[in-house]
């Protein structure tokens, strides 16, 4: 019986592929270090000959073949293409011109040879895809998988199908992998607390939820950081990252690898322990750890940037080996509102009870609340003798003691912090000592007529309690006028210190009216305040209202910034990174002259700043106006504090406090010379 055959001879199959083991071929190859902004080197001026065939026309040829009944007992050359290695290294340069070719004139002794295709088209087979096509679809779809710079990241399936049956989600890998792990975790646990030298990890969550700690070990200065897994997401850990899973819900994964999971080999090569979670550690996090939105309640949120593991900014030490509790400093990002906040809710009465900071010590801020006081007099047409006037986060009184001045009898503030209040009801402005809740409402007897909420509706956990609070103390026609950092603010200017726990949301007036939406309110007015290194100032309504211009300017600049895309804070993320990288090089240079350095100013953005770039012992001491803060010393990195004599001539004075830094430098004259801005160490 005579045999029936067709032998298809394969020139180099190319095409994109998520194994590994075929990034081999040439022009996958080129097209992986394209992506990647790599350079391809042209050994002997990349003059070799390939004859090469794509993926997926070798698919349909052999379902060609087969259904020809009439072609037997052949061989063909399957092949499409016959190109130089340069040509190849030209079609990615054509697709990135980033990349960089770079020719050899070694001698190799073979240069190749190519394959006719001219049998295989007398059969009317057809090829359907070129080589530059799928060089492009190749360095296009690596690039994307390449955007993710995160020692650790978390990908959601992405292709979903849903119907009545329920949902499928597909997950792309990267590299192949030999071995599943099936794992099951209680909530309250942990897992991990190791690192793998080679190995890449990967973990799908096929039920429940855990926090992932992780920290890169070949870069000291690496920051602890963490990131929220849930269910249907997948962690990728990289090779040499610690990561630990504190799991928040009873949990079940799937791990995933390429190598050995034997627990023989445990400690000795493909996992080597590392604790850096201890239970103490797990119990905070799983007791301060936030898991939705703030203001809608969206379980979706996308971590922007970490500052590491800070302490509370504000809560200086009285000594410098008293213990302080550190908490991850993270930025998510809320895609349904838009809003940003922190990551951990830390308890308000261990940062508000005995609070340090005070605004009157800043003649900038006494002047800002003067003119504001006098503006909300003529606006709403206020009354000394009637109106009545409620400052919410009252600090010492400063924004209150222009309405007294002015012969105001019905003022009252509200704040947490016992000391301030005391302070307040000293100077005779009228002070409750409460934080603004529900329960404690029923202490204030009269309706106001304008309540003022500046710089503290960044700091409250419970934002839907806080604004029923003050609709509640409102009366109908009153207004309130609320001052916040300006979130377009601080991603432009890259103010990345005016993030700090007490500093739970970080607003755009975007997420301002997609908060007061829910209580029927209206943002009728919006202004920039120069306040903070750019704050917002926001007038709201219960009653119906026109709409001023301004809110809807403001809107569409925001829009055009990008506020809703989170690519924007992407980019905020990177430029924080360089930032870093960029003062420790410069106070290297400020150090190297053996001179002496000195800070001016301890506020809250010192301490973050101070922490994130791990700036201790370089600096000798801090300068500061407030005597409060004499004698005490900044958490964390622990630098003491102290007053003005102790400044000397021949110092280089670098001001933290640097939305101050006129203000200081005209109270400090005859020292002007000696100061620097922080700011100005950043590029």
């Amino acid at each position: 019986m005579e045999k029936n055959y067709i032998i298809l001879r394969l020139g180099s199959v190319y095409g994109y592929s998520t194994d590994t083991a075929r990034i081999d071929i040439m022009p996958n190859l080129f097209s992986k270090i394209a992506s990647q902004n790599g350079t391809l080197k042209l050994f002997s001026g990349g003059r070799q000959v390939k004859s090469l065939v794509p993926l997926i026309d070798v698919a349909r040829c052999f379902k060609y073949m087969e259904e020809r009944e009439d072609i037997s007992s052949e061989t063909f050359n399957l092949t499409k293409d016959t190109v130089t290695v340069k040509d190849v290294a030209e079609i990615c340069k054509k697709y990135n011109p980033k990349i960089t070719l770079r020719e050899t004139n070694d001698e190799i002794p073979n240069l190749g040879f190519s394959l006719s295709n001219k049998k295989v088209l007398k059969t009317n087979f057809k090829f359907l895809y070129n080589l530059d096509e799928s060089i492009k679809e190749m360095i296009s779809k690596w690039s994307k998988i390449n955007l993710i710079k995160d020692l650790e990241h978390v990908r959601d399936g992405e292709n979903e199908f849903i119907d009545s049956r329920g949902k499928i989600s597909n997950h792309e890998l990267t590299e192949p992998i030999n071995l599943i792990g099936l794992i099951d975790s209680k909530k309250g646990t942990t897992r991990a607390n190791h690192y793998h030298p080679i190995q890449e990890q990967k973990c799908l969550v096929t039920k429940g939820q855990f926090i992932e700690v992780f920290q890169d070990l070949l870069n000291k200065n690496s920051p602890k950081i963490t990131q929220v897994v849930d269910e249907g997401q997948m962690s990728i850990i990289k090779p040499n990252v610690a990561h630990t899973m504190v799991f928040s819900k009873d949990t079940i994964f799937l791990n995933l690898v390429r190598g050995e999971r034997e627990h023989d080999n445990y400690g000795v090569t493909h996992t080597i322990k590392h604790v850096f979670v201890d239970n103490e550690e797990k119990d905070l996090l799983l007791s301060c750890y936030k898991f939705d939105c703030r203001s809608c309640g969206n379980t979706k949120l996308k971590r922007v940037v970490s500052l590491g593991y800070q302490p509370l900014a504000n809560n200086l030490l009285d000594k410098k080996n008293d213990k302080c509790e550190l908490y991850p400093l993270e930025v998510n990002y809320c895609s349904k509102c838009h809003n940003c906040q922190l990551s951990v809710t830390v308890d308000p009465k261990k940062m508000f009870s005995n609070y340090l900071y005070t605004s009157s010590t800043s003649k900038t801020f006494r002047n800002h609340f003067v003119i504001a006081a006098s503006k909300y007099i003529k606006e709403f047409k206020l009354k000394p003798k009637k109106s009545c006037i409620i400052d919410i986060g009252s600090n010492d009184g400063v924004a209150l003691k222009p309405f007294k001045d002015l012969k105001f009898k019905n003022i009252l503030g509200i704040e947490p912090a016992k000391n301030l209040a005391k302070l307040a009801n000293k100077n005779n402005i009228k002070t409750l000592n409460i934080f603004l809740e529900k329960k404690n409402i029923k202490k204030i007897k009269k309706k106001a007529d304008l309540i003022l909420a500046s710089n503290v509706f960044a700091h409250s956990d419970k934002l839907k309690e806080m604004a029923d609070c003050m609709f509640l103390m409102l009366n109908k026609k009153g207004t309130i006028v609320i001052e916040v950092q300006y979130l377009l603010n601080t991603l432009q200017d890259l103010t990345f210190d005016n993030i700090y726990h007490e500093h739970y949301n970080y607003w755009s007036l975007t997420s301002l009216i997609n908060f007061f939406n829910q209580f029927g309110a209206t943002i009728f007015k919006a202004e920039k305040i120069d306040t903070h290194g750019g704050s917002i100032r926001i007038y709201i309504k219960k009653e119906k209202v026109k709409i001023e211009k301004n809110v809807k300017n403001l809107i569409k600049e925001e829009e055009k910034f990008g506020i809703k895309k989170f690519k924007t804070y992407q980019t905020f993320a990177e430029k924080v990174y360089k930032i870093k990288s960029n003062v420790l090089k410069n106070i290297r240079k400020l150090k190297s002259g053996n001179k002496k350095l000195i800070g001016f100013g301890s506020p809250a953005k010192a301490t973050t700043a101070l922490n994130f770039f791990g700036i201790s012992s370089e600096i000798d001491f801090i300068i500061e106006d407030n005597k409060l803060k004499h004698n005490k010393f900044v958490p964390g990195v622990k630098i003491p504090i102290k007053g003005k004599k102790n400044i000397s001539k021949d110092s280089t004075i670098l001001v933290l406090a640097w939305n101050f830094y006129k203000e200081i430098k005209n109270n400090n004259k005859d020292l002007s010379d000696n100061f620097i801005n922080i700011k100005d160490l950043e590029n």
